[in-house]
């Protein structure tokens, strides 16, 4: 019964019905209280619905926490969207930030005694 392929796919209760309909009930007593165990035990989509509950403190948390700056910045940037898209499509925005590092100063000068 192990190596049979005809049970790939089947659920707990199709199992269950097969070892009633055959008599197999004493002969496999372990798989049957498995099937038994798999049938009367309830699923439920809680742990999806956990998932979104999780998601959605997360987001709470990160709209509250959000500083006034960045929600400005975050304001102009959906205003200005067909602006940026346009950015992006050509290399203006690219060279202009490439631009304004290569320019910074970023070396540290320490003084060793």
């Amino acid at each position: 019964m192990y190596a049979m392929t005809g049970f790939e796919g089947k659920s707990p209760a199709d199992l269950l019905a097969f070892l009633q309909q055959k008599d197999l009930v004493e002969s496999m007593r372990q798989l049957y209280t498995l099937a038994c165990l798999a049938v009367t035990i309830p699923i439920s989509t809680a742990s999806v619905e956990w998932t979104f509950s999780a998601l959605k403190r997360i987001k709470t948390y990160s709209r509250n926490a959000t500083g006034e700056a960045r929600l400005s910045s975050l304001a102009s940037m959906a205003i200005e969207k067909d602006f940026l898209l346009e950015l992006k499509r050509t290399d203006v925005l690219h060279n202009l930030v490439s631009e304004l590092f290569v320019n910074k100063d970023r070396r540290m000068d320490f003084v060793c005694k």
